[in-house]
C-alpha cells in the first residue's frame, strides 16, 4: 500500500493501532502501540502474563524503533489483520506472527530494528547458538531473538556483575548481504532455546492470515450498515484470545488493552463467539480454573494473578440461554463437557443462597459496588451491601438454564428443582423489589428499600417476557424517555439529569454508556414482545460503536469515546447485538 503524504497522515489501518496490542489468537505477547503519528509513534514488546504485576516496567518487555543505516528514524504505524508495518521515509519494517509464540520481523534494504531496556536486577541478555540471543525477563517470560536469511542480531552490553543483570542493553539487527534483515522473536514460559529451523516471513504471514480467515469465516454476516464494522470488531475478539498456559487449562480473552480477564466478561464474549463454538465453550469453562472449593467463581485473573475476595455477577445462565437458543448442545458437545459445565455452574448457583443471603430473606446481595461490574454505581452511595435487582435477575436465568442443562443430561428431577428455584426467585423479586414503578435495591437485615439514579434498576429487563406485561411496559417507558437514560448513543448508566452524573474517562457507572448494560437490556428486550424498544436502543448503540471506533466508554451527552479505548468488551457487544439486530430484521422485517 502506497502513501503520497511523506508524513503518512493519509495512512489507514484495519484496526485502531494506538492503545491496542498487535498479536494473534492464542498469543500472550505482542507489540503494544502507545501512539502512532509522525514523530510521535512509540511501541514496545509487551506481555499479558500476570507476573508483569511484579515487574518494574509492568507489561513492557523492551522498547523498539525502526532504523535506517543504523540510526533511528521517525515512523508511522499501520495495522492489518496479519501484519503491522512501521512506515518511514526510507523504507518499511514489517511484523507478523508465525504462531502464538513467535513474532517475525523483516525490513526493506537499509532498514533495521533497534531495541533498548534498562534491565532490572536478575534480568539478562545472553548469546546463544547460531547467532541467536536470549533475553530473560524475570517475572514474565524469556525471548529468543534469532536472525535469519544471513542477517544478524546483537545485544550489548550483556553483563554487569554489580547489578546482577545486563544493565542498560541495546540490541540491533545487522543487515545481510542484500541489505535486508529477518528476525524471529519467540516467547518461552521457561528458559528459552533457539530452534534449528524457522519459517520464512512469507510462510508466517500466510499462517496468521489463514488462522484469522478461518475464524472470521465462521462468523455470520450482519445486516447493513453494521456489516461495515464487523471485520474490525471480530478481529479484536480473535486477536485478544489467549491460549492455555502453565496453570491455565482453558483459553481466555483479555478484557481491555493489557488488563486481566474477568469471569463475567468472558461469559459475554462466549455468547458473542457462539459461531466458533469450541472457543465459546472454552471461555465458558475458563472460570473453573479459578473456582473455590465451595463453588465461588473468582473475579479477575490471568495466568499468575487471581482476585478472589470479590465476585462479578453470575451471568453464566444468560450465556447458556443464548447458546442454547442457537445450538443443539447435546448433539454438538461431548457428554462430559456438558456435565462439566453443569456441575460448575450448579455449584456457582448454590453458592449465592448459601453465602450471600445471610439475613435469610431469599434475596442474595452484593457486598460492594464493584461486584455489580458497574463499580461506582450510585445504588451503593450509602450502603456497601445491597440486594440489587440485577443479581436476582441473573440468578433467575442461571437457575432456568441449569434446568435446561439438566434435561439435556437426562436429570428430570434436578431440572424440576432448578425451574422451581428460578420461579420462586422471580416471584420473590417481583413481590419484594418491584414497587409498581421501579425495581428497588434492598439493604440486607434492615430491609430498607433504595432507589437511585442508576440504570442498574433496569437490568431486570434482561428477563424479557418472563416479567409481567405491566412491569416490562413500565421499564420500557422509562428507558425510552429521551434525555433521561436514553441518549442518541445508547443508555447512560446514570440518569443524565442526576447530580451524580459524571461521565469521565474513569467512571464506569456514573453516566457513561458501557457494554454490559447494553448487552443485558437489549438482549432481553429484543427477545420479548417489546423488541421495538430493544431494536431502537441496540441500533443507536451499535451505530455509535461503529462510528466511534469501538470505545469501551461512550459519553451519552457529548457522544465521544471515553477512557479504556478498545478491547474485547465493546467488540463483543457490537458482535453480539448486531447479530441480534440482524436476526430480528430477518424474522420481523
Amino acid at each position: 500500500m502506497q502513501t503520497k503524504d511523506p508524513f503518512f497522515r493519509d495512512v489507514k489501518s484495519f484496526f485502531p493501532v494506538a492503545g491496542n496490542m498487535f498479536k494473534r489468537r492464542g498469543a500472550w505477547f505482542g507489540l503494544s502501540v502507545r501512539a502512532s503519528g509522525y514523530g510521535t509513534s512509540a511501541l514496545h514488546l509487551a506481555t499479558l502474563h500476570g507476573g508483569s504485576a511484579r515487574a518494574r516496567d509492568g507489561s513492557k518487555l523492551i522498547d523498539l524503533w525502526p532504523t535506517f543505516e543504523g540510526r533511528r528514524v521517525p515512523f508511522v504505524i499501520r495495522g492489518e489483520a496479519d501484519e503491522l508495518t512501521l512506515l518511514t521515509r526510507y523504507g518499511d519494517v514489517r511484523f507478523t506472527f508465525a504462531s502464538a509464540t513467535m513474532l517475525m520481523a523483516e525490513g526493506d534494504p537499509g532498514m533495521g530494528l533497534h531495541f533498548e531496556k534498562d534491565m532490572e536486577q536478575h534480568e539478562t541478555v545472553k548469546p546463544r547458538k547460531n547467532g541467536a540471543w536470549e533475553a530473560a525477563f524475570r517475572w514474565t517470560c524469556s525471548m529468543v531473538f534469532q536472525p535469519l536469511e544471513d542477517s544478524g542480531f546483537t545485544f550489548g552490553p550483556y553483563w554487569d556483575w554489580a547489578k546482577l543483570s545486563s544493565g542498560s542493553v541495546k540490541g540491533d539487527t545487522v543487515p545481510g548481504p542484500d541489505g535486508r534483515f529477518t528476525l524471529a522473536m519467540e516467547e518461552f514460559t521457561h528458559a528459552a532455546y533457539p530452534r534449528e529451523v524457522y519459517p520464512a516471513y512469507a510462510e508466517a504471514m500466510a499462517d496468521m492470515r489463514a488462522d484469522w480467515e478461518n475464524f472470521y469465516g465462521a462468523m455470520p454476516a450482519f445486516a447493513e450498515p453494521y456489516e461495515q464494522a464487523r471485520p474490525q470488531a471480530e478481529y479484536t475478539l480473535w486477536s485478544y484470545l489467549t491460549a492455555p498456559t502453565m496453570g491455565v487449562k482453558h483459553g481466555m480473552i483479555v478484557m481491555l488493552g493489557q488488563e486481566l480477564a474477568s469471569q463475567w466478561q468472558m461469559c459475554h464474549n462466549a455468547a458473542a463467539l457462539e459461531p466458533n463454538l469450541d472457543i465459546s465453550v472454552d471461555l465458558l469453562l475458563s472460570p473453573t480454573d479459578r473456582v473455590s472449593p465451595y463453588g465461588q467463581f473468582s473475579d479477575l485473573y490471568n495466568d499468575a494473578t487471581c482476585v478472589t475476595q470479590m465476585i462479578k455477577p453470575p451471568v453464566h445462565g444468560w450465556t447458556l440461554k443464548q447458546l442454547m437458543a442457537r445450538r443443539d448442545l447435546k448433539k454438538e458437545l461431548p457428554p462430559e463437557t456438558l456435565a462439566e459445565i453443569y456441575d460448575a455452574v450448579s455449584a456457582w448457583g448454590r453458592w449465592f443462597p448459601a453465602a450471600r443471603d445471610e439475613d435469610g430473606d431469599g434475596l442474595p446481595a452484593y457486598e460492594h459496588g464493584d461486584e455489580t461490574g458497574f463499580d461506582d454505581c450510585t445504588l451503593f452511595l450509602d450502603h456497601m451491601q445491597m440486594a440489587s435487582p440485577d443479581l436476582s435477575a441473573y440468578l433467575v436465568l442461571l437457575y432456568e438454564a441449569l434446568g435446561d442443562l439438566a434435561i439435556l443430561l437426562e436429570k428430570p428431577v434436578e431440572a424440576e428443582d432448578w425451574y422451581a428455584q428460578s420461579k420462586e426467585l422471580l416471584d420473590r423479586m417481583l413481590t419484594e423489589m418491584w414497587d409498581g414503578e421501579h425495581f428497588l435495591g434492598i439493604v440486607p437485615w434492615t430491609h430498607e428499600k433504595v432507589l437511585s439514579g442508576s440504570l442498574i434498576h433496569y437490568i431486570p429487563a434482561v428477563l424479557g417476557d418472563r416479567l409481567p406485561d405491566e412491569v416490562l411496559d413500565k421499564l420500557c417507558a422509562d428507558l425510552l424517555e429521551e434525555g433521561v437514560f436514553l441518549s442518541p448513543y445508547g443508555l447512560s448508566m446514570e440518569r443524565m439529569d442526576s447530580d451524580w452524573f459524571e461521565a469521565t474517562g474513569y467512571s464506569i457507572a456514573r453516566g457513561n454508556i458501557v457494554p454490559p448494560s447494553m448487552l443485558f437490556i437489549c438482549s432481553g428486550l429484543l427477545g420479548s414482545r417489546r423488541r421495538d424498544a430493544g431494536r431502537l436502543i441496540a441500533g443507536r448503540y451499535c451505530t455509535a460503536l461503529m462510528k466511534l471506533g469501538m470505545p469501551f466508554l461512550i459519553h451519552p451527552v457529548l457522544g465521544g469515546g471515553g477512557g479504556f479505548h478498545g478491547g474485547s468488551w465493546p467488540a463483543c457487544a457490537y458482535t453480539f447485538l448486531c447479530r441480534l439486530l440482524t436476526e430480528d430484521a430477518e424474522k420481523f422485517g
